[in-house]
């Protein structure tokens, strides 16, 4: 069977997804093939945030900020582990993407309120802006579509924006504040009166795009898998496909195909050889279908592969009956550390997450096997932050009869029920506990930068990170060094394209997303730092592509 299109995007999270409406906007007749059931990819299960540098919200909103001070903050960051021209080409495009889909009405978006760069204290760093959210989608604008849009195993009841659910989060130390979102009350009941369906976060981001995509001609074909590339004279010129009952169809892309079809972490064999053994175990949020079919089928041709031993990092708990949940502002709130097998802290526990699973690798390799670590906290905290997918206050029998919550009448009972000498534990808590009155956390800095304070809860005093663990009962639960996906891929240049291993690009043939090369190399740079050049090299490659239409 065969299938002649103008432009083949193999991957339909926001990578895939943006790159097809840059495409079919010029009038290219555009395709999207997924290999799963279900649109969005991991997009649709993260917080859907974009880091976009000069954003025109920002101008919007009177933050200052200029390509200048952008590339000054990835110079000081990134480094020269990516090129100058492919920093250069995002921090320029990113804006221009941003914008084109807001103002041809494809997304709706809006500044993650305060949100500051990861490092907002190195050259050309900002506290706030650069990282935008979309707003809220009334899934039933999608019809008979939305039930085809990926979702998480757990989805909370309460829907908002990341702002939102941010305030939210302390509601139980400061309700004046939780009001600000009072939305989200409004959108409850409205939802149930009404149908609305509505989304948030990256389901609220691969809705929009969706829906938009849909609505101005692109062409979806689900349970798709990506069997090869199609060759002609040195250039892709398609790609062969396999449909759910394994028939193979031949798809001709006369301009181009883009590869956005995710990274390899739920490859076991790939982790093992690239990763190596302290993170061969899958306990990734990625997509289930990411296995790194566009990178295996690319280096079949000649592509050539850079970054490939790393990840976007994610301290995780592995939920019963949920898999892995990632742990990000948690590890900010007052109340609560996180200690080692032997009951000893071992890092900045606010941290940005990416950085504290490399601090994890750092410390928690005993005898060469990576081993786990666990967040240990009191009652107070319990109270008053909601945590792996309990809300505040509640800690479902479930939990504690699973063993997935730990739980001691006091500190050395809880540090038995997780095979830790009792007296070390107590040790570190009571040294915690004197340096959080202080409000200066000695010997690993926590509450000392711009992103730990924005994860802290303003109610501690002096330090928004920090509070004592003094109110029984004491609880624990396990933490593993998980990510969202691999970062390693397929090596591309400016515009997207692939590059083969003489250095030269292939014709027709681009790699965005997380199965390509991250152009933010080894760092992290803000919320969003994933999706946001993701989106953006979406976008440079469908407006390449649609050039060769021209």
């Amino acid at each position: 069977m065969r299938i002649d299109t103008d432009a083949l995007i193999i991957g339909s999270g926001a990578a895939g997804l943006t790159a097809a409406l840059a495409a079919r906007s010029e009038g290219l007749e555009t395709l999207i093939v997924e290999k799963t059931e279900k649109i969005g990819g991991t997009t649709a299960y993260s917080g859907g945030v974009m880091w976009i540098p000069n954003n025109h919200l920002m101008e919007q909103a009177g933050i200052e900020d200029s390509t200048l001070r952008a590339m000054d903050y990835l110079r000081s960051t990134v480094g020269n582990r990516v090129s100058e021209e492919r920093l250069l080409s995002f921090v320029e495009n990113a804006p221009k993407m941003l914008k084109k889909l807001t103002e041809e009405g494809y997304l709706e978006a809006e500044i993650f309120e305060g949100f500051p760069d990861y490092r907002a204290e190195v050259k050309g760093g900002v506290l706030g802006g650069r990282s935008v959210e979309p707003k809220v989608f009334s899934g039933r604008k999608l019809g008979e579509v939305f039930g085809s849009m990926r979702a998480r195993k757990f989805s909370s009841p309460v829907v908002g924006t990341m702002t939102e659910l941010r305030r939210l989060a302390v509601i139980k130390t400061n309700f004046l504040g939780a009001l600000k979102s009072w939305k989200v009350f409004a959108r409850a009941i409205f939802g149930k009166l009404f149908g609305s369906e509505y989304v948030s976060s990256g389901r609220a981001l691969t809705a929009w795009l969706t829906f938009s995509a849909k609505k101005i001609g692109v062409g979806f074909k689900l349970n798709h898998r990506l069997i090869e590339l199609i060759e002609n004279d040195g250039a892709v010129v398609g790609a062969r496909v396999e449909n759910h009952e394994g028939v193979p169809i031949d798809i001709f892309a006369r301009n181009g195909v883009v590869l956005a079809c995710g990274g390899f972490e739920h490859n076991t064999a790939m982790r093992a050889k690239y990763l190596g053994n302290h993170a061969a175990v899958d306990r990734s949020s990625g997509s289930e279908g990411n296995e790194g079919d566009a990178i295996t089928s690319a280096k079949a041709i000649g592509a050539a592969l850079d970054l490939m031993e790393d990840a976007w990092w994610a301290p995780t708990f592995m939920v019963p009956d949920v898999g892995p949940q990632i742990v990000i502002f948690e590890r900010g709130k007052p109340g609560q550390i996180v200690v080692d097998q032997r009951g000893n802290r071992f890092a900045n526990e606010a941290q940005p997450y990416n950085d504290f699973v490399k601090a994890m690798f750092d410390s928690l390799v005993v005898d060469d096997e990576m081993t786990s670590c666990f967040m240990v906290f009191d009652q107070n905290f319990r109270d008053r932050y909601p945590l792996a997918t309990m809300m505040p206050g509640i800690t479902p029998e479930k939990h504690l009869k699973s063993g997935f919550v730990r739980r001691g009448n006091s500190v050395e009972e809880l540090a038995k029920t997780i095979g830790i000498e009792p007296a070390n534990l107590l040790s570190t808590v009571e040294r915690f506990n004197v340096m959080a009155v202080s409000g200066k956390d000695e010997d690993f800095g926590r509450g000392d930068f711009a992103f730990d304070r924005f994860s802290g809860d303003e109610i501690a005093k002096p330090n928004s990170c920090l509070a004592p663990l003094n109110r029984a009962p004491f609880y624990a639960i396990e933490m593993f060094a998980g990510d969202l996906g691999t970062k390693g891929g397929l090596l591309t240049d400016k515009s997207a394209r692939v590059i083969n291993q003489e250095g030269k690009p292939i014709a027709g043939l681009y790699a965005v997303g997380n199965c390509s090369a991250s152009a933010m190399g080894h760092f992290y740079p803000g919320a969003g730092g994933t999706i946001g050049p993701a989106m953006t090299f979406g976008f440079i490659a469908g407006m390449h592509v649609a050039k060769k239409h021209a």
